[in-house]
């Protein structure tokens, strides 16, 4: 059909220079306008051409998106040997960590660490989304893999006579991205590398560094929030450390404190993770994703503070059942929501830092041939 419309355009073309006769003024008219038409024809050729070639390539690009969707498994890429291989690897390292799973279990029971559930889930996930290129190439195991194994059980054994406690359950991780390169090698190790070391997330830090960290935290949402509180209408706030007392005009007193689970450390562990992650599945450049990775920190310490100033604004204008309980659980997820939508206004604000001008098009020679005199 289409050569058909070509034909058709080039016999128009001819039949009207046979109707056409007369000086040699009207002959190079004819001349032009028969160039003209040819190159509508032509053009309008080649438009559905590369139209055609666009619709292609653009169901090549709809089907290497569908790719991952044909792909087995992992039950069926596997197989039975190679489920039962995975259950003894995990069933070893649960037995020679026994004791430190347990510890982690009664950490991630408290409120502050709650998110440890969630963590290997979520590390699962994103292997998971690796499936396309563990299931595809070349994964040949490394004896380093059984060299890395070994400095893990010697670090663990020697944090136990030494009654070092943090680095013991870390040697868990080095001991799961040992397996990893025994069995598959460098290739899937490489693959596996960041949800391996997202599993750092779930490790409590040790109680002196804990505590090295929420109380600064305590201390500046309490030092914040008091000067806030003080401008709020008939209030006068005096602040001790974490304690912040008030007096309210019509005589009514009262005081809180900024206790450690008002510190922002769950929320900052909550945003910390969320930010690794966001930064892990966008493509980006480098340094938005350390960008993404730092600014998680100002914004979840903005919302903790907000909470504080709330929390205690209720208690000052007499309404004490809404700061504690369910109102204050829902207050949390609240601000917790507002944050979120501010670290994607902060990526908003980096997509929109520098914008890139599009080439100009380069036209075909064929068209600066037709416009040249």
């Amino acid at each position: 059909m289409l050569l058909g419309g070509r034909r058709g355009g080039r016999a128009l073309v001819s039949g009207y220079e046979d109707r056409v006769g007369g000086p040699s003024k009207e002959k190079a008219s004819l001349r032009r306008t028969r160039a003209a038409l040819t190159r509508a024809v032509d053009g309008d050729a080649m438009s559905a051409l590369t139209g055609a070639g666009a619709g292609r390539m653009r169901g090549d690009e709809r089907r290497s998106r569908r790719a991952p969707d044909n792909l087995p498994t992992w039950r069926e890429y596997l197989g039975l040997a190679g489920v039962a291989k995975v259950l003894l690897l995990a069933a070893l390292l649960g037995w020679l960590y026994s004791a430190h799973f347990y510890r982690l279990f009664v950490y991630w029971m408290q409120p502050d660490w709650s998110h440890g559930f969630l963590i290997p889930l979520f590390s699962l996930y994103l292997v998971h989304c690796k499936r396309a290129e563990l299931m595809t190439g070349e994964h040949e195991g490394s004896l380093w893999g059984a060299l890395l194994m070994l400095i893990s059980v010697a670090a663990y054994v020697f944090c136990i006579m030494s009654s070092i406690g943090y680095p013991q359950p870390l040697t868990i991780i080095t001991m799961i991205a040992g397996v990893v390169l025994l069995v598959r090698g460098w290739r899937t190790l490489w693959l596996t590398l960041f949800p391996i070391g997202f599993l750092v997330l779930a490790i409590p830090p040790p109680e002196r560094l804990y505590r090295a960290v929420t109380q600064p935290l305590q201390q500046a949402a309490a030092a914040i929030a008091a000067l806030v509180l003080n401008t709020f209408p008939g209030a006068e706030v005096e602040r001790q450390g974490i304690n912040i007392a008030f007096f309210m005009k019509g005589g009514r007193s009262g005081d809180f404190t900024v206790a450690g689970a008002c510190s922002g450390m769950r929320s900052l562990m909550a945003f910390v993770a969320l930010g690794l992650a966001m930064a892990y599945f966008t493509p980006r450049p480098p340094w938005h994703r350390v960008a993404m990775a730092v600014l998680v920190v100002p914004v979840a310490l903005f919302c903790n503070i907000l909470r504080v100033i709330i929390t205690g604004g209720l208690q000052m204008y007499g309404y004490p059942e809404l700061a504690s309980g369910t109102p204050h659980t829902i207050l949390g997820l609240v601000l917790f929501g507002l944050g979120f939508a501010m670290y994607l206004g902060v990526l908003w604000v980096l997509d929109h830092l520098f914008t890139e001008e599009p080439d100009e098009p380069e036209q075909p020679d064929a068209a600066r041939a037709g416009e040249s005199p």
